[in-house]
């Protein structure tokens, strides 16, 4: 998880050709380790994460001002994890895997 508060820009640079600079670069406040393989998508809903991976695990984090750490893992999946998200009304997370399922 990366820090980008620090991303401003100290005078905007407006000419062709020429790129902005950054007076500050961002940082990494979290590392969340647990994945064995790519990770393909994560999903951010204060204070939970949720990612899945190639590892075929989804894996839920939370997090806090100081830390984030790893709460659950799920497991079932027979392939690649693609995608996963919570449900925005109820408790749940959705996942697609590379079968399609």
């Amino acid at each position: 998880l990366w820090d980008i508060s620090g991303l401003h820009r100290s005078t905007p640079n407006t000419q062709p050709g020429t790129f902005d600079m950054f007076d500050k670069f961002s940082t990494a406040k979290y590392i969340l380790g647990g994945h064995n393989h790519n990770v393909n998508f994560i999903h951010l809903t204060l204070p939970l994460i949720v990612s899945a991976d190639d590892d075929r695990q989804i894996k839920l984090w939370r997090l806090n001002e100081t830390k984030a750490w790893e709460i659950d893992t799920c497991r079932g999946h027979f392939n690649n994890v693609f995608g996963a998200h919570f449900h925005p009304q109820q408790q749940h997370t959705l996942s697609i895997r590379e079968d399609k399922t």
